[in-house]
């Protein structure tokens, strides 16, 4: 009885932790309402959310935590180059071909402190 708990819950494990590997299903993502950033989202239903090419995107970053004295929040706006598609861990160029995001998309977060502040970075590269 323990061992059938135990591969049941290790084969659990392994296909939620494989689902970003499966390839896209690309059938019912075409079923799917396409949401434009900065519009509403339908409640209670999955959508991919599209992001045009040199549309305003809007850039949040918050800063928290015991050792400062008081929260902080900066506001500001970027756009892309191209269009973007997402849904769950799959992105497209084109809402045709769907890519595991990792392999479309680089993003690397990176922060650090110096004698002028703190600094955040983000970098948002295509791979493809």
């Amino acid at each position: 009885m323990r061992k059938t708990a135990l591969g049941m819950a290790l084969m659990a494990f392994l296909s939620v932790g494989c689902a970003p590997m499966m390839p896209a299903p690309a059938d019912r993502i075409q079923t799917l309402p396409v949401v434009k950033m900065g519009e509403a989202f339908p409640s209670g239903t999955e959508y991919v959310l599209y992001i045009p090419a040199n549309s305003p995107i809007p850039i949040k970053i918050a800063t928290q935590g015991t050792l400062l004295k008081n929260e902080q929040s900066v506001v500001g706006s970027t756009s892309f180059t191209r269009d973007l598609y997402i849904y769950k861990y799959w992105s497209s160029y084109d809402r045709k071909t769907w890519e595991n995001s990792h392999r479309l998309l680089n993003v690397s977060f990176a922060g650090g402190m110096d004698a002028s502040g703190l600094n955040v970075n983000v970098t948002l590269d295509q791979n493809r």
